[in-house]
Formats: C-alpha cells, structure tokens, sequence
C-alpha cells in the first residue's frame, strides 16, 4: 500500500471517531438535566394534582 493510500483510509477513521467525542449541544445537554431533575421530582412524590380524596378537606365553595 502506498502512503496515499493508507493516508485516505486513515481519514475518515479519524474524522467519525472525532466527530463521535465531540461534545453535546447546550439545548441537548439542558434537556437531559431537565429530564433528570423532572425524574428525581417524581420519585419524591411529586404530582401536578392532588388526588381527588385529599381535596375534599379543602373548602372550595368560599363558604364555612
């Protein structure tokens, strides 16, 4: 094999292996965290409603 040849298979190795360490996006890794942090939440107990037996404790009508 000439060096011509080699230097053109050698190239591309180097290019995807570059390209596959190249470090993430800002978007990409805000998105992650946010997705860490949402799962975290959840297994704390965290819902978005109560559950409809623990609202029946609240007045909701303004009236005592």
């Amino acid at each position: 094999m000439s060096f011509l040849t080699r230097w053109r298979m050698l190239l591309p190795a180097g290019a995807s292996a570059t390209l596959a360490t190249r470090p993430r996006s800002k978007c990409h890794k805000e998105k992650q965290a946010h997705k860490a942090e949402l799962r975290e939440w959840e297994n704390e107990g965290g819902n978005l409603a109560p559950s409809p037996k623990a609202s029946d404790a609240f007045v909701t009508t303004g009236s005592t």
